[in-house]
C-alpha cells in the first residue's frame, strides 16, 4: 500500500479536536500523525456487536480518554461532564471552564457542538450569549442556552491547563500503555460500562455481524471509514518513529527497530481496510447483507485482524522493553 495521502485530515474527531486545540499551545510542533499515535487513536476499534452501528467509534468515556490523551502529550486537563437533568449552576461552571480556556488562548474541546463527534470551542460573545465552534459538520455559532442544553444527555467539555516537560520516552511509555490496553480490550471497562466490543475483540465481533449478514449499511460503512483511515495513521506513526529516533542508545535503537517491525505489520492491516473501504463506501454503504460481499468482506477482516495482532505483539515487547531499559548483549 501507498502512505501518500493527506495527513492533515482524519476521521477521528477525538484526535483532531485534540490537535486543534494542542496547536495552540507550546507544543504547537506535534503533528497529526503525533496526536494520533501518541493518543492512541490511530490503533483504535470500538464495535457494536448487534449491527455495526455507526456510534461505535465516539462511545468510550470521553473524559477518561481524553484526559490520558492529553496527559500522553505533555498536558493537565479539566473536565466538566454533567449528566441530565443539567442544573444551571453546573452549566454556568463547565461555560467558565470554556471561557478561561478561550482566554487562555486555548480552544476547549467538546462534543455534540452541530454534529455528535467531537469538536473545538474558539470564542465567545457574552453580549450576544454565543459561542463560537468548529466540527466536522460545520463552524459556526451556538447560543449559551443550546450549549447549556446539549441534544445528547452529557455536557462534555475538556480544556487543557498546564503543559508538563514530558519526555519523548515517556510519551511513547504512556501511549504503549493505552494502545495495548484497549488492544486487549482492557482499557475502559473500570470506568464505563462495555457494550461494544474493544481492541482485537472488535474484528471478531465484526466477522459475527457479517456472518449473521445482519450489519447496519450506514454504520458497517461509518466504522470501515473511520477505521481504515486510523490503521494508515498507525503505520505512518510507526514508521516516523523509526526513522526519528536517531540510533544513539540502546532505546533509540530499540524503538527504531521494533517500530519498523510493527509498521510493516500495520501496513497489511491498512491494505485490507483500504480493500473494505471500497466495498462499503461512505455514506451510502455497499451490500453488506449479500452473501459474497460479506464473505469476501469477512476475509479481509481476518487478513486485518492477523497483522494487527502480529503488530500489537511487537509493540507488547516494546512497552515491556520500555519499562525497563536493559544493557545490550554481544555474543561471540
Amino acid at each position: 500500500m501507498t502512505l501518500d495521502r493527506d495527513w492533515n485530515a482524519t476521521w477521528t474527531s477525538a484526535a483532531a479536536a485534540v490537535h486543534g486545540a494542542v496547536s495552540y499551545t507550546d507544543k504547537k510542533h506535534l503533528s497529526l500523525v503525533d496526536v494520533m499515535g501518541y493518543t492512541g487513536h490511530a490503533f483504535r476499534m470500538n464495535i457494536d456487536p448487534g449491527a455495526i452501528n455507526a456510534a461505535g467509534p465516539t462511545s468510550f468515556p470521553g473524559g477518561y480518554i481524553l484526559r490520558r490523551n492529553l496527559c500522553n502529550l505533555g498536558f493537565t486537563s479539566c473536565l466538566a461532564d454533567p449528566a441530565a437533568p443539567i442544573p444551571p449552576e453546573k452549566a454556568e461552571r463547565a461555560l467558565a471552564l470554556v471561557q478561561d480556556s478561550i482566554d487562555r488562548g486555548v480552544p476547549a474541546i467538546s462534543f455534540d457542538l452541530f454534529t455528535p463527534e467531537f469538536g473545538l470551542i474558539y470564542g465567545y460573545d457574552d453580549e450576544a450569549q454565543l459561542l463560537y465552534c468548529k466540527d466536522k459538520a460545520k463552524d459556526g455559532t451556538l447560543p449559551y442556552t443550546r450549549f447549556a442544553e446539549p441534544k445528547i444527555d452529557l455536557l462534555f467539555v475538556t480544556t487543557i491547563s498546564e503543559s508538563l516537560p514530558h519526555s519523548k520516552y515517556e510519551m511513547l511509555r504512556m501511549a504503549l500503555d493505552m494502545i495495548i490496553d484497549h488492544a486487549r480490550g482492557r482499557e475502559w471497562t473500570h470506568v464505563f460500562e462495555r457494550r461494544f466490543a474493544q481492541g482485537l475483540d472488535g474484528y471478531d465481533a465484526w466477522i459475527a455481524v457479517m456472518e449473521r449478514r445482519c450489519a447496519d449499511e450506514h454504520g458497517n460503512a461509518f466504522n470501515t471509514a473511520v477505521i481504515a483511515d486510523a490503521r494508515e495513521f498507525a503505520a505512518r506513526f510507526l514508521l516516523d518513529l523509526s526513522f526519528r529516533w536517531d540510533g544513539s542508545n540502546i532505546v533509540e535503537r530499540q524503538v527504531r527497530q521494533m517500530a519498523a517491525e510493527a509498521a510493516r505489520h500495520y501496513e497489511l492491516a491498512a491494505a485490507a481496510f483500504a480493500e473494505l473501504r471500497l466495498m462499503f463506501p461512505f455514506p451510502d454503504g455497499g451490500q453488506p447483507k449479500d452473501g459474497r460481499t460479506a464473505d469476501r468482506a469477512i476475509e479481509w477482516l481476518r487478513e486485518a485482524k492477523e497483522a494487527e495482532a502480529q503488530g500489537i505483539a511487537v509493540l507488547e515487547k516494546l512497552h515491556l522493553f520500555m519499562k525497563a531499559y536493559y544493557s545490550e548483549i554481544w555474543v561471540n
